[in-house]
């Protein structure tokens, strides 16, 4: 696989994960979550560390939470759930200025 990555770097594991894999990313505590379709990692880093490396299809409405668009199956009712059956709530300010934002990122998908 060619393409965008996040270095990852935890005592068992040193490596990349491609952005094409990411579903979302959830700030948990102290550790950062990358949830992919095949597991969970956790690294202990902030949310600036894996934003820095990630692109114009990643959702930042939430503090906690960074979602890869192309992964959303849809946003209702103060929900987003994604392909891989997730579902998380979002407060009432954050959903809707992540609805417009994902809006406009399908029909410019659309049109490309």
């Amino acid at each position: 696989m060619i393409g965008k990555y996040v270095p990852i770097e935890t005592k068992k594991l040193t490596g990349r994960v491609y952005l094409d894999e990411i579903i979302y990313v959830e700030k948990a505590l102290r550790k950062t979550i990358l949830v992919t379709e095949k597991e969970k990692i956790a690294l202990y880093c902030d949310m600036g560390f894996i934003k820095a490396y990630t692109d114009d299809r990643f959702l930042d409405c939430h503090r906690s939470y960074l979602f890869n668009m192309d992964k959303i199956k849809q946003m209702t009712e103060q929900t987003v759930v994604l392909e891989n059956g997730d579902s998380i709530p979002l407060g009432r300010d954050c959903f809707r200025a992540g609805r417009k934002v994902y809006r406009n990122y399908l029909h410019k998908k659309k049109k490309e």
